[in-house]
């Protein structure tokens, strides 16, 4: 520990390169392995362990993180607000915000900027104009909508997932054999029906680093507005092409159609102004707008809620069921 100004303060952390690439294989798939991420890095699993032990004592790594996606949860419309708040009182903006849905991500910005990743309740959607008004004195600069979409085959979450979602939210690396035990099945079944949630884009996983933590480096979010949904890919592709060294990660919320949000490391401001010339210039692409962090929060609870919520309902339906009926379902 260090002192500063008389108060106790974690000590600081200068990042090297390969707590970089640590990092950004954590911000990909915060359950990747120690001996996975060893691989990929030429470490063993101990000297990885000991790594993220260290940016996890010393700040850096701040959370690891699971999030579902609100449609699979009921929600109609996804929101990304990007707003100058002209004031301290950002407890007061979520709030608000909560009244529309659930505020899933919070990130502050140089400047008195705040983004706002906001799942909408169903009947909610129509309210959203509203927002201009009851934010005051805070502005909103920008607002991006696009209404929630399933997957045919993840529209109805089994309460098989549903408990393996309620375990990874409280334990986002929670293994999967201790997953299997808790909720009663085999871990063969646990592994499969996780890299379902996954690859369907259900449940993304990730972690939180603190902007101020990461010395020698600072995190800068790149917000691109397409032309169309339907240059997304190919912009991607160009994007993750030339400037892989630098992504940290796509954020793993559910960005409205016209939207890619980057987030990016930098170690200065000069390579992080040629990277906004260079996505500017990309075909397809309308507008980009860069931000540098200060602070990402994100919010678990109200997932954590829906999902109980749902795994009651399942239980009392099964309840109701005939022993018959039960034993089928079951099988």
């Amino acid at each position: 520990m260090t002192y500063l100004n008389g108060n106790m303060q974690k000590e600081r952390h200068f990042l090297d390169e390969t707590d970089l690439k640590i990092i950004s294989i954590l911000s990909k798939d915060c359950r990747a392995s120690f001996m996975s991420i060893g691989n990929a890095v030429g470490m063993t699993s101990k000297s990885v362990k000991a790594r993220v032990d260290a940016m996890i004592s010393t700040g850096v790594i701040e959370k690891f993180v699971v999030k579902v996606d609100p449609a699979s949860l009921g929600y109609g419309m996804s929101c990304m607000l990007i707003v100058r708040e002209h004031t301290s009182h950002t407890d007061e903006i979520v709030s608000r915000l909560n009244l529309l849905g659930d505020v899933s991500i919070h990130s502050k910005c140089m400047g008195g900027i705040s983004t706002f990743c906001l799942a909408v309740k169903e009947g909610h959607e129509d309210k959203l104009e509203l927002l201009r008004d009851s934010l005051k004195p805070a502005s909103i600069r920008f607002m991006f909508t696009s209404p929630s979409s399933h997957q045919s085959d993840t529209s109805e979450l089994s309460e098989i997932d549903l408990q393996i979602i309620n375990c990874l939210l409280a334990n986002p690396r929670m293994d999967m054999n201790e997953i299997a035990k808790k909720i009663s099945i085999s871990p063969r079944t646990v592994n499969r029906r996780l890299a379902k949630l996954k690859d369907s884009n259900v449940l993304k996983f990730f972690i939180l680093c603190n902007p101020v933590s990461t010395l020698g480096y600072f995190q800068f979010a790149l917000v691109i507005n397409t032309i169309d949904k339907s240059f997304n890919s190919q912009i991607i592709e160009r994007i993750y092409g030339s400037l892989k060294e630098n992504i940290l990660c796509q954020p793993p919320i559910i960005d409205p159609d016209n939207i890619i949000t980057l987030l990016l490391f930098s170690r200065d401001f000069f390579t992080a102004d040629g990277i906004l010339k260079e996505v500017e210039s990309i075909t397809g692409v309308n507008r980009v707008e860069l931000f540098v962090l200060t602070d990402t929060t994100s919010y678990d609870g109200w997932m954590a809620k829906e999902v109980r919520k749902r795994l009651d309902q399942k239980k009392l339906a099964r309840q109701k069921l005939q022993p018959e009926q039960v034993l089928e379902l079951v099988s």
